[in-house]
């Protein structure tokens, strides 16, 4: 695992382990955003996606630069929730943000582990 994984996995595991134990916490922290029962389960939920994709990414199970997909989708699915949800636009936001900067992270990791192509 290089450093960049590394830190990137260790990021999405405290980052999830945030945002499992503490969602109404976090959800504070975001300016017009309703608190609420189900608010917090999909904060949780969320934050145990972190967490399980850090695990099996720092165990070898699946490699690093497949994070970039599900990052991928999320942060496009905040996009469009941002767009579409005055209720929920700042959450979306901070999530899109977060979301894109774990993509950007991952395409930076598959961009590095892929072996040179040899010359002719």
């Amino acid at each position: 695992m290089t450093s960049t994984t590394a830190a990137m996995t260790a990021a999405r595991i405290a980052w999830g382990a945030t945002l499992t134990a503490f969602p109404a916490a976090v959800l504070r922290r975001c300016p017009r955003t309703p608190a609420s029962k189900a608010a917090d389960t999909v904060v949780r939920l969320l934050g145990a996606r972190h967490v399980l994709q850090g695990l099996t990414t720092a165990a070898g199970v699946v490699p690093a630069t497949w994070a970039v997909v599900p990052d991928a989708l999320h942060a496009a699915t905040m996009a469009i929730l941002a767009l579409d949800s005055k209720r929920w636009r700042t959450a979306a936001c901070v999530d899109l943000a977060v979301a894109s900067a774990f993509t950007a992270g991952g395409l930076r990791v598959a961009r590095t582990s892929v072996p040179p192509t040899p010359s002719a």
